[in-house]
């Protein structure tokens, strides 16, 4: 399932703006991308007191990727930071997304989708749906039946609109949406400043000022570095290590490219499938469609890697490799430093968690700040720096399931993550599911308290790679006939639903009205 926030982040009133405190707090934010420009909207959005500042260098191109996001990620924009989804629509122009289509494991395909799939019992059934789906897994919610028939919204019976609600996640492209957060950022009083840092100075409460190009120094209260795999204040001034996860996710480099879109169809999900070693991902857009390939550069040469993503999109123009790695660093607040987004830490694109983590993170670090009027003690840097901690290691542990059951090809790549893929802590759950099945009753214990992905997004990839277990089970013929029945139901409604270009167009129109609390009354910050 989505990345899911904490229910405990839910506050009484709004502790966030009574917590505007006596002095003008400085917070200078350190690199420009949608990390950047992200955490400044959070904190002059949510804490209007604060003196919020943005630098950034116009000479440091924007990446330029497609980004998939989770649900949380319309929720924040439009329910927490209060962007107008209209104008969101017009000017960035996103496209929806029910899930991801997964051509991993040995069925043909599966759809990780943001709804309840297999973690529910139907009215009347004995067991729950993890039974039912386990060899026909097609169709087992609305949102896989929708994206199954290629629609992207059920249709409205009076109205014939597309039913938009919170359980639709973006396709956006990177460029234009970052372009979008600067231009806010700017219209809500951030202040943006383009130009190079040439020095980090230091003294015993972490960062002391930054020395710029221009001869400025830039001093703040609070320093946030989003600068990216470079972690220019938290990694390389302040020395916080970045904790390797090798073990677990064994690519390090990606090729992406794309192609204009011609007759192909507006597709409602990401595409994330299997490759020799590794994986290719398809991002949706309006007038591009995204591909990139995500493999282990100790498996496979960049030549070869080049050659296999050619040979599987004929159509994609100018290529450019990547090199990453994965993993976090176990102290994200140091001293006056807080790092979010990719200075933070990093795991492979897969499942789409990147903008989920920013948006969490900046949630939590806002409520930080508002609930020690602005005076952070050690005590509330070491619970966030627990927090985000774990949220790194639980996004490993879950990456890590898809690697060690995918047995779609017998390459050397694979056959390795088979034999040598370290769980890390999905020992628990791979245990229980091996000897229970797609059970519900004990898996929340399995997986521990707060792990953002659910127990229905673990029985997904657990069904949806059909890992065997031990539990034997008869299905009577009346229940095989009531799972019939649900799948046809969900099937014909689905048949009947908008394609995504259609719907998209509907939105987009001035004719369009969003209700003032669609999104408001879904936050969970």
């Amino acid at each position: 399932m989505a990345m899911s926030s904490d229910p405990q982040k839910a506050t009484q009133g709004d502790p966030v703006r009574s917590g505007e405190a006596k002095l003008k707090k400085r917070i200078v934010v350190v690199g420009g991308g949608s990390a950047g420009f992200l955490a400044a909207i959070t904190l002059k959005a949510r804490m209007p007191v604060l003196d919020v500042s943005v630098i950034h260098s116009s000479d440091i191109p924007i990446i330029g990727v497609g980004e998939g996001s989770t649900l949380t990620m319309p929720v924040y924009l439009h329910g927490y930071l209060g962007i107008d989804p209209a104008r969101f629509h017009r000017e960035v122009k996103p496209t929806y997304k029910l899930g991801i289509n997964f051509l991993w494991g040995p069925r043909d395909r599966f759809f990780y989708t943001f709804s309840a799939q297999l973690d529910k019992f139907l009215r009347g059934m004995p067991r729950p749906n993890g039974f039912y789906a386990f060899e026909d897994f097609e169709y087992a919610d609305l949102s896989s039946a929708l994206a199954a028939h290629g629609k992207g919204f059920v249709k409205h019976p009076d109205t014939g609109a597309p039913v938009v609600n919170t359980d639709l996640a973006y396709h956006l492209e990177n460029v234009p949406f970052v372009r979008f957060l600067e231009t806010y950022a700017a219209e809500i009083g951030v202040k943006i400043v383009d130009d190079k840092i040439l020095e980090v100075r230091q003294d015993e409460k972490g960062v002391s000022g930054l020395l710029l190009e221009s001869g400025e120094v830039a001093d703040g209260h609070l320093y946030i570095d989003c600068s990216g795999f470079a972690s220019l204040l938290l990694g390389d001034a302040l020395g916080e290590p970045l904790e390797s996860y090798q073990s677990s996710l064994f690519c390090d480099k990606a090729v992406i490219g794309g192609w204009a879109r011609e007759e192909e169809p507006l597709l409602p999900y990401t595409t994330a499938e299997t490759m020799n070693a590794g994986w290719a991902w398809q991002i949706e857009h309006d007038e591009l469609i995204n591909r990139g390939y995500v493999y282990g550069s100790s498996f496979l040469s960049d030549n070869d890697a080049e050659e296999e993503f050619r040979r599987k999109n004929p159509k994609v123009e100018d290529t450019r490799i990547i090199g990453f790695s994965s993993g976090a660093r176990k102290r994200t607040w140091v001293k006056n430093v807080v790092a979010l987004g990719n200075s933070a830490g990093f795991v492979e694109p897969l499942e789409a968690t990147g903008l989920a983590v920013i948006c969490d993170h900046a949630a939590k670090l806002i409520h930080c700040l508002a609930d020690s009027y602005l005076e952070i003690d050690h005590v509330s840097r070491d619970f966030y720096n627990r927090y985000c901690n774990k949220t790194w290691q639980d996004i490993r542990r879950f990456l890590a399931l898809h690697y060690k059951f995918n047995n779609r090809l017998e390459t050397a790549f694979w056959k390795a993550c088979q034999e040598d893929t370290d769980l890390t802590g999905a020992e628990d759950i791979v245990e229980y599911y091996r000897v229970s099945g797609p059970s519900i009753l004990w898996g929340r214990s399995a997986m521990g308290p707060d792990d953002p992905f659910t127990w229905e997004g673990y029985l997904v990839m657990m069904v949806g790679q059909k890992v065997p277990f031990e539990r034997s089970f008869d299905l009577s013929a009346e229940e095989i006939e009531a799972w019939r029945r649900y799948r046809s139901q969900l099937n014909a409604e689905a048949k009947a639903g908008l394609a995504m270009k259609e719907g998209l167009e509907m939105i987009r129109s001035a004719n369009w009205t969003w209700h003032q609390d669609f999104y408001t009354n879904a936050s969970r910050w």
